[in-house]
């Protein structure tokens, strides 16, 4: 296993981040309807004949 992905996976971190998320939700008063999950992929916005991003690699 890479040492990144093991040192990544650490309980305390993902406590950290989420604190972090949560904290900085209630501060700009954010609605779960604006909340979006998104991959290094980015967004994908239809399907025509071949995928198509809001963001490119």
């Amino acid at each position: 296993m890479d040492s990144n992905y093991y040192n990544a996976n650490l309980g305390n971190k993902y406590s950290l981040y989420f604190n972090f998320l949560r904290n900085k939700i209630k501060e700009y008063n954010i609605e779960p309807c604006y909340i979006y999950n998104m991959d290094k992929k980015g967004c994908l916005i239809g399907i025509i004949s071949r995928l198509k991003r809001v963001f490119s690699r």
